[in-house]
């Protein structure tokens, strides 16, 4: 008797598994990602395996040509650029949107976030809180395909914004008044400045890691970030 496809959660834990170990920094950029290998290792069929692939490659954490093997993506300062270039007007958008919709249950929401990120501890921490604040602001947008890229583009972020926290400790407290003030501005329905602000926050980490990137020799390699962090 043929056995059943295996159950949805079995993509899911390996996607779960390939992220957490490229953003940890067990998979470092540039590293070969083997389907064979990997279904062994986590005890799966190729199937998952593929399937798990192919999301990552959408997301950017991997990339493929063709039919051969996937990769690790390995960052760089034009890379870092274009993804910015990209989330600038996306995520300015959000948030206009988001302050025009924005009701006292919203603002509510942003600010606890908000809170929750200024208490949290430096690195991975910060990392995840900032990450949910920041998904917060743009699922207020009410635009889900809008949300599902702005996501995208953030999840391609993630290993340059962990690397400046790495050799960049202030990184994060620079960052907090911006925080601050994209929910005083949400309050008080000022979208045009909001839009302004959003996009002077990404530049500000954009220039930022630009700069860190051509600074450190030699180039992010994740690793590195694992054990800073």
């Amino acid at each position: 008797m043929q056995a059943g496809p295996e159950p949805r959660s079995a993509t899911e834990r390996v996607v779960s598994t390939l992220r957490a170990e490229i953003l940890g920094g067990q998979l470092a950029g540039g590293a070969p990602v083997r389907e064979h290998d990997l279904a062994q290792r986590l005890r799966v069929s190729r199937t998952p395996v593929r399937e798990a692939v192919g999301r990552l490659v959408a997301e950017g954490l991997l990339v493929k040509n063709g039919n051969r093997t996937a990769h690790v993506f390995r960052p760089s300062a034009a890379d870092l650029l274009e993804i910015y270039e990209i989330r600038g007007p996306l995520e300015g958008l959000a948030a206009r949107l988001a302050c025009t919709a924005a009701d006292e249950e919203f603002v509510e929401r942003l600010d606890a976030a908000g809170r929750v990120l200024n208490d949290a501890a430096p690195g991975l921490d910060w990392l995840a809180r900032h990450e949910a604040f920041h998904l917060c602001l743009a699922a207020g947008s009410g635009r889900p395909r809008l949300e599902a890229l702005v996501r995208i583009l953030r999840v391609q972020s993630e290993p340059y914004v962990r690397f400046a926290l790495a050799f960049d400790a202030g990184l994060a407290g620079r960052a907090r008044q911006d925080h601050l003030d994209i929910v005083r501005l949400t309050r008080a329905g000022a979208a045009d400045e909001l839009e302004e602000l959003v996009r002077r926050h990404l530049t500000a980490t954009s220039t930022r890691v630009a700069a860190l990137l051509a600074e450190t020799d030699p180039p992010l390699d994740p690793r590195s970030n694992g054990s800073v962090l």
